[in-house]
């Protein structure tokens, strides 16, 4: 039945109501719901309880093998929580249990965001994590190749994480049980979620150094890129700690990578790579000084790698080639190609050269299909050489190993082939082996002299243990070490394994015999050793030529050794080592207090660098009880310091000690007497008397007795001071670590510094006057130290002699300050210097080469009086020198910046007579290392232009100078003067000859040879009777290739009967050690006077090819018309043997040609007297002249002989002379024209002043003489 439309109307309203009342009651439910859910969310995140639930869960829900336990936490969920006593374990493999991780923390503080869990992200406002180790399992993952870029991390975290502020005070992380890393303290911010990593500027402070990291990585964006990480690992004290720094930048198609730092000294290394996806690669790496050990905090080592690598590749193809040199060692890897691809790696050939041979290694490893592992690889070795010495002839080696099969089944076979001396040996071997042993079948040698056996076996995995056994008929190990040729025969078992505790090895050695020879001297040895951990124990006794020597004992906790000599002679023992020592030495009671017996002689000990010509020591000394006496002496040492002689006391115990020592080297000698005694465990006593005197200066002795007290990390010294004659004084004071170390002087005179001073040029002694005082402190600070110097002095100088009215250098308040600390020294130097000049100085730095240095110097004064000491040649020099100077790069290699100007300069040199003035020179430092060096001083009416650089990073050439003028005023003397053009460029650099080379072009000069001929050699009346130092040596040998030009018409010559010119070129070389040579020629024009005519110089040449520069080969003609007819001489022939002629034209014999020459007229027309003096001539002209003569003087034993001069004669005569005294000279000559004899005697008195006596056939004559030398 249809419904009207009320009850349609009616229904709908009633829908419409339950609809409502549905809607309200959905709604109430909806909030009411909402709210207890809210209520439990509430509870859980901010209430103790909720917390419990949820940590209760998250244990619950851990995966199996992981637990987490706590002792007790604080504050909610929704943070800050913190958790106290926290412990999480997690064994990945069941099977494996013992393979788990492990941390634990006194606390970890957490403070989370609850908001970004609902988008599957852990956020932590604040990490803070203390007093936490990690044990981490080893890992047991197969070995695989690298792949590119698979092998590169994934970052793949259960759940985002974010930490904005991660604190860490305290972690220490282990790989089971043993130590990786402890972490002092880290801190950062870090972001983690699928493919994506990002640091936020990381620290880390830890036992391994230092570290800092910012930056992101982000592989699901084709690996991109942008990271940098810094390290400062940790040194020793006094060294320069190593560090460097990583960049890498780009993506999987283009990355950068770049390393750099200082390990010690600076290195680099940098790897780029393009394309994909078999990307092209280059990588570079120089370190001119790598120490390793300096990687883990080790001890440096004494021979630092140098290494410099070059390898480029496509994908996993390689071409490397590289350097290595480690001291004498070096080795070349020449370019070689290496693949590697799908696990595959192949050498194809790897070559390396050293040892004067070269070795190959060929070869692959295939490691695709675990089950079906393959590897082959042959090293071939050609011409190897080591040895080579008197004592150790060289041995020449070929081999060829190879091993193949598998890396869980290989066998290994070789023979290597050695040449000593044209005898032959062969070694060859065979074993077999796997991943964690190898099992060496045979091991045999053969040589001309006999055989060795040998066989065993050695494992390396879980840990280190071996064991051999060898036969010995006739076995030479020259082959081998080269400097131990022999024949030897027996056998040697040796036994041993790596300790469970990790210390250390227990092992065995037994030879019971060993006989033969052994570098030509006759074997007879055995020895039984034992050794457990850090005890050995053992009995070994030798014969070895004339030696014979035995030690028997237990080293362990306690000691009891007994060794023999009888004798004992070092040659026999090592080569390069002598001396015998003989006697008897005793050890016994604990280790590290021993009693000490002995009895030792020795005599001409050396080994190395050290030596002893004499040693004694003799006695008995007890530790604790009881009372001895120990005498040492030893004569000329060398140990670092020469001592002539040292001898040291000892008397009662090592507890109870009284000591008496001297010792004499040759900067002086010392006394020193004491006492010291132990009470538990510190050490105390007295020095009574300490005495220093040095070789030169006045000696220094301890003013009273000081006591001190030494326990290990506590001491003290009571005042102790040494006073010297001369008014120092030096004081030190110790209480450590309490108050620490303190040093005072008071007025020490600088005076005490003359005699280590080095000596003056011109012999004068050093004139220092003034005095300092001293104040040091050294302070604890924690486990290191802290100290400081500070020096002051009102004023003080340096006089040139004690008549000098003003000091050549001198300063008023100088203030000298500097501190230090193990790894660093720092200083500051003030002074007013020379009046109103000023020095002030600071530096930075540390105590070995490779430490940073920086520093600043400044310089201002216009007093450069103490430029004279440069060079004794310089007189007044007056100017303005201006300097600011910064220091940096390192103490090895440093680098300067700045300038200094010196401007106005003006001196004087009179030995030449030359006001040099208007000088002005600049020094600009450059980045580069190099200072460039331009300046230029006047001269007469030129200018001297110098420009050239100054360096000192390396030693090639750091200092190059070029000289250039024009019209340069080089001389002004009577004698001499000259106006030159120079062009030269000069090079100096350590311990290298300077180098001169260049042109110098003569303009115009003057020579009067008369006034130059005392410069040029030694006055006759002056005796040298030695050298003032016959030890010194010129300080730099020279290197000279310079051109001297000679224009037509610029010298002018005047002296000695000749009035001309010279001219021409001559180039002039030498090398230091060689003999000055020279090319080119020089001519001679002019007039020159002889036999009382003057003869016009038609021919003059000096021509050297080659030659020695004193022995140019001589072509001079001199001539005079006289009517019809010419005559001359003419003189050929090298300067050390010249020929000299007479010749006329039209043709005559050679007296007539003299009498042309001489006369003037024939022969038939001269006098009985004239005749005479033609006679003397033509007797001098046979002698060769003075050269000859000098010569023939040298072989009859006269001190002089040739042409000379004598004013009672009037002119020049050919004599002799000879020192009957060393003030006491006679001579006697004949006149070169035959006018008369004259003997002479000279006398040389004080001061430069000597009595000379002429007694002639014409008159005789007395002077009283003068002469100063310059």
């Amino acid at each position: 039945m249809p419904l009207t439309p009320e009850q349609r109307a009616e229904r709908a309203a009633a829908r419409r109501a339950l609809a409502r009342k549905v809607a309200i009651r959905s709604a109430l439910g909806a909030i009411a719901f909402g709210v207890l859910a809210f209520a439990l969310l509430y509870w859980l995140l901010t209430t103790v309880g909720g917390r419990d639930v949820l940590l209760a869960q998250v244990v619950s829900r851990l995966p199996p093998g992981a637990t987490l336990t706590w002792d007790r936490a604080e504050g909610p969920v929704s943070g800050p929580l913190t958790m106290h006593g926290v412990r999480f374990d997690y064994a990945s493999d069941p099977a494996q249990p013992k393979k788990r991780i492990t941390f634990t923390a006194k606390t970890v503080h957490v403070d989370p965001a609850i908001r970004p869990l609902l988008g599957r992200t852990l956020r932590l406002d604040a990490l803070d994590v203390r007093g936490a180790t990690l044990d981490l399992p080893e890992s047991d993952e197969p070995f695989e190749f690298p792949r590119w870029p698979e092998s590169l991390p994934a970052i793949e975290p259960p759940l985002a994480l974010q930490a904005d502020t991660i604190r860490i005070e305290g972690l220490r992380v282990t790989r089971e049980g043993a130590p990786v890393i402890a972490i002092r303290t880290a801190g950062g911010g870090l972001r983690a979620s699928h493919g994506l990593l990002h640091v936020e500027h990381v620290a880390v402070d830890s036992d391994l150094g230092r570290f800092a990291m910012h930056g992101d990585y982000v592989p699901r964006e084709r690996y991109r890129t942008d990271f940098v990480a810094t390290a400062v690992l940790p040194s020793r004290g006094g060294r320069t700690a190593p560090r460097f720094g990583i960049v890498a930048r780009g993506d999987v198609a283009k990355l950068d990578i770049a390393v750099a730092g200082r390990l010690p000294a600076p290195a680099q290394a940098t790897l780029s790579l393009r394309g994909e996806p078999d990307p092209r690669w280059h990588l570079r790496a120089k370190a001119p000084v790598l120490d390793l050990s300096l990687l883990g905090g080790g001890e440096p080592s004494d021979t630092p790698l140098a290494v410099e690598l070059r390898a480029d590749g496509l994908g996993g193809a390689a071409t490397i080639q590289a350097t290595v040199r480690q001291g004498d060692l070096r080795a070349v890897i020449q370019p070689s190609k290496i693949r590697l691809d799908d696990k595959v790696l192949t050498v194809e050939p790897l070559i390396v050269d050293a040892l004067d041979g070269r070795t190959r290694l060929q070869g692959y490893a295939d490691l695709r299909d675990p089950d079906r592992q393959r590897l082959r690889f042959a090293i071939n070795a050609r011409g190897l050489r080591w040895g080579g010495t008197p004592d150790a002839p060289a041995v020449v080696a070929d081999a060829d190993f190879g091993v193949a099969g598998k890396p869980d089944a290989w066998a290994a076979k070789g023979e290597g082939r050695f040449l000593r001396e044209g005898r032959r040996a062969t070694l060859r071997f065979d074993a077999r082996g796997d991943t964690v042993h190898a099992d060496l079948r045979s091991l045999q040698a053969r040589m001309p002299s006999g055989t060795l056996d040998a066989k065993g076996d050695v494992r390396w995995s879980p840990a280190l243990a071996w064991q051999l056994d060898a036969t010995l008929a006739g076995f030479d190990p020259g082959y081998f070490v080269p400097a131990f040729p022999g024949r030897v025969e027996g056998k040697l078992a040796t036994r041993g394994s790596a300790r469970s505790d990790g210390q250390g090895f227990d092992a065995t050695l037994d030879a019971p015999s060993l006989r033969g020879t052994l570098r030509g001297r006759a074997l007879d040895a055995r020895a039984k050793v034992a050794l457990h951990g850090s005890d050995v124990e053992g009995d070994v006794a030798m014969a070895l030529g004339g030696s014979r020597a035995s030690a028997k004992g237990r080293v362990g906790a306690t000691l009891a050794v007994d060794a023999t000599f009888e004798p004992l002679r070092l040659d026999d023992l090592m080569p390069g080592a002598g001396g015998v020592l003989r006697g008897t030495a005793s050890l016994r009671g604990p280790r590290e207090t021993p009693d000490i017996m002995a009895d030792l002689t020795g005599e001409g000990l050396h080994w190395g660098d050290y030596r002893a010509a004499s040693l004694r020591a003799s006695g008995k000394l007890p530790w604790r009880t009881g009372s001895g006496a120990l005498h040492v002496e030893a004569r000329d040492v060398e140990a670092g310091l020469a001592i002539s002689r040292i001898v040291v006391d000892a008397r009662g115990a090592m507890e109870r000690l009284s000591l008496d020592a001297t010792a004499d080297t040759a900067y002086g000698g010392a006394a020193l007497s004491g006492d010291a005694v132990k009470r538990g465990a510190q050490w105390g006593g007295t020095v009574s008397t300490l005495r220093l005197a040095p070789m030169k200066g006045a000696p220094w002795a301890l003013d009273r007795a000081t006591t001190w007290r030494w326990d290990g990390r506590n001491g003290a010294l009571s005042n102790a001071c040494l006073s010297t004659s001369d008014g120092g004084a030096l004081c030190a004071s110790a209480d450590w670590p309490r108050h620490g170390l303190d040093v005072r002087a008071d007025r020490l005179p600088l005076t005490l510094a003359t005699p280590w001073l080095p000596p003056r040029d011109d012999g004068r002694p050093w004139l220092l006057h003034g005095d300092l005082q001293l104040t040091g402190q050294l302070r604890p600070v924690g486990d290191a130290w802290r100290g400081n110097v500070r020096v002051t002095s009102a004023e003080g100088g340096l006089k040139n002699s004690e008549r000098s009215r003003r000091d050549l250098i001198s300063y008023n308040g100088l203030q000298l300050e500097a501190q230090f600390d193990p790894r660093t020294i720092s200083g500051t130097l003030g002074t007013t210097f020379n009046d109103d000049g000023r020095v002030d100085a600071r530096i930075a730095t540390g105590w070995d080469d490779y430490a940073p240095l920086a520093g600043q110097v400044t310089l201002r004064t216009d007093s450069l009086t103490w430029m004279e000491l440069l060079s004794p040649d310089i007189v007044e020099p007056t100017g303005l020198i201006e300097g600011n100077v910064a220091l940096g790069g390192t103490r090895a290699q440093p680098t300067l910046g700045g300038q200094a100007h010196l401007s106005n300069f003006r001196t004087e040199v009179p030995s030449l007579a030359l006001e040099l003035h208007d000088g002005d020179v600049r020094l600009d430092a450059l980045p580069d290392g190099t200072a460039r060096i331009a300046g230029a001083i006047r001269s007469g009416e030129g200018t001297l232009r110098v420009d050239g650089s100054l360096g000192w990073r390396g030693a090639d050439t750091p200092l190059v100078l070029n000289v250039t003028g024009d019209k340069v005023l080089a001389a002004d003397t009577r004698d001499l003067h000259a106006v030159i053009a120079p062009n030269v460029v000069v090079r100096y650099a350590a311990t290298q000859p300077i180098e001169v080379t260049g042109t110098v072009t003569v303009q115009e000069a003057r020579i009067a040879l008369e006034g130059l001929e005392g410069g040029a050699t030694t006055s006759p009346d002056v005796v040298v009777l030695d050298p003032v130092d016959p030890k010194r040596t010129a300080s730099s040998p020279l290197a000279l290739d310079l051109t001297l030009v000679l224009p037509e018409g610029s010298v002018a010559l005047a002296g000695f009967g000749l009035d001309g010119t010279l001219g021409g070129q001559l180039r002039v070389r030498q090398r230091p050690g060689r003999e000055m040579i020279g090319n080119g020629t020089l001519e001679v024009a002019g007039t020159y006077k002889a036999y009382g005519q003057k003869l016009s110089v038609s021919r003059g040449e000096l021509i050297w090819s080659n030659s020695p520069i004193v022995d140019p080969l001589l072509d001079v003609r001199a001539e005079r018309e006289v009517g019809d007819v010419t005559a001359g001489i003419q003189v050929r022939g090298h300067a050390t043997s010249p020929q000299a002629e007479v010749w006329a034209d039209p043709a005559m014999d050679e007296s007539e040609a003299l009498a042309y020459l001489a006369l003037g007229r024939p022969l038939s027309s001269a006098s009985s007297e004239e005749g005479r003096q033609l006679d003397a001539a033509s007797a001098a002209l046979s002698a060769g002249g003075g050269l000859l003569a000098s010569q023939l003087a040298t072989r009859l034993g006269f001190d002089d002989a040739g042409v000379m001069d004598s004013r009672a004669l009037g002119g020049n005569v050919f004599g002799v002379g000879k020192y009957l005294s060393p003030k006491l000279y006679v001579g006697y000559g004949v006149s070169l024209l035959g006018t008369g004899q004259v003997l002479t005697l000279k006398y040389l008195l004080r001061k430069g002043f000597d009595v000379e006596i002429e007694s002639s056939t014409i008159e005789n004559r007395g002077s009283l003489n003068w002469r100063k030398e310059k």
